[in-house]
């Protein structure tokens, strides 16, 4: 057999080629952060948004409240066009914490009721041994099992 022929490598070219490689997929990098700082301005850009409307929600009921207090009736707003916050126009209907509604009912419980007027039911059986039978006779993963 015969040896292989060597070359030599340019390390020039070879450091060039993978250098381009590292390139092509530094690309990719870069969208990803660009991606992530338009999304971090973004979502700051939200965050004022909600607090400027939440204060802009606040002086409009602050608004109705003094008009209200100043003589206008809810009726006389809403007929002149303007559509009265619900905790202005409802005054108890603004709760907050545990208590506030959430818009969706709660699930009805059945109370459970206890007949204090019939007798205990005595369900072990007694042999005269003064025993109601084996442990494991009786329970069956920590629940009692009549037989």
């Amino acid at each position: 057999m015969s040896a292989p022929t060597v070359t030599p490598v340019d390390p020039t070219a070879v450091r060039a080629a993978a250098q381009a490689a590292l390139e092509n997929r530094l690309v990719h990098i870069d969208t990803i952060v660009a991606a992530q700082n338009t999304r971090a301005e973004t979502t700051e850009n939200v965050r004022a948004a909600q607090q400027a409307d939440a204060d802009a929600a606040a002086a409009e009921e602050a608004a109705f409240r003094a008009a209200v207090a100043g003589g206008w009736s809810v009726a006389e707003l809403r007929r002149a066009g303007l559509a009265v916050p619900d905790a202005v126009a409802r005054p108890g209907a603004k709760r907050t914490g545990r208590g506030a509604p959430t818009g969706r009912r709660g699930r009805r419980t059945v109370a459970a009721t206890v007949d204090t007027d019939s007798p205990a039911i005595e369900t072990a059986s007694d042999d005269g041994t003064g025993s109601t039978g084996s442990v494991d006779a009786r329970t069956a993963g920590g629940a009692e099992v009549h037989q």
